[in-house]
């Protein structure tokens, strides 16, 4: 039976249907600034493109962060609600592990480094070693740096061996990234990709895994911000003694 599997950790919304195998069904893609506008319609149309109904479905697979704090809320939403209502199973995959997994089918190399733009001058990464089959992380936590610093703990664990980097972090800060890593590659890979998503999935499925619909939450990557409500000041009249 085939997936339904999308991100949203990004501005892009990529979604994808993949058949058991691993063939790809149908796929598209829209950036936007709001996902929830048009998430549904996106999976609605890769679904008919593929002659499916979400209850045809094995799983819908959803990337989980870290990223956009509104765009992984979305996608989550509308992940546990196709899998609620249709009964399918519902998968995460963690959007730096689909990223590398873009980057290690993009060019050959001994390291790839997915980064995704978390603002405020910083990038979410994530150093892997590349085999024969999936990247190996490197570090077992997601890491969230400004790109210099990325860049220099990069250098640091490889070495000076071949490393890719790719992603929407390396696109806004590529003069950085660039001149850090001067002769080690720099790829403009876009993604995460929602056929890297469900090929992960898939594996996972592979492993009789799934996530729990109550209790699943996204990989922000760092609590969201949250302000201090303004206190409301109240003005008394004091009554004048008689």
């Amino acid at each position: 039976m085939p997936i339904l599997a999308f991100d949203t950790s990004t501005p892009c919304a990529r979604v994808a249907v993949l058949s058991d195998t691993g063939e790809i069904l149908s796929a598209t893609e829209k950036t936007a600034s709001r996902h929830s506008s048009f998430l549904l319609s996106l999976c609605d149309h890769v679904l008919g493109a593929a002659a499916l109904k979400v209850s045809q479905l094995r799983a819908v697979a959803c990337g989980a962060g870290p990223g956009s704090f509104t765009g992984l809320r979305v996608g989550l939403a509308v992940a546990k609600g196709l899998a609620l209502v249709d009964g399918v199973s519902l998968l995460l995959v963690p959007s730096l592990d689909a990223l590398a997994f873009d980057l290690a089918r993009a060019k050959s190399s001994d390291f790839v480094l997915p980064c995704i733009d978390a603002g405020k001058g910083q990038v979410y990464g994530r150093l892997y070693r590349t085999t024969q089959d999936l990247p190996v992380v490197v570090d077992e936590e997601d890491i969230l740096l400004s790109p210099v610093q990325l860049c220099s703990l990069a250098k640091e664990q490889t070495a000076g061996a071949a490393l890719l980097a790719g992603g929407n972090g390396v696109d806004r800060y590529a003069e950085i990234f660039d001149g850090e890593l001067r002769g080690q590659i720099v790829h403009r890979a876009p993604g995460p990709s929602a056929i890297s998503i469900g090929h992960l999935a898939l594996r996972r499925l592979a492993r009789h895994e799934r996530d729990d619909l109550a209790t699943s939450v996204p990989r922000y990557g760092r609590p969201p911000d949250i302000t201090r409500p303004r206190l409301k000041h109240t003005t008394t009249c004091s009554t004048p003694n008689p």
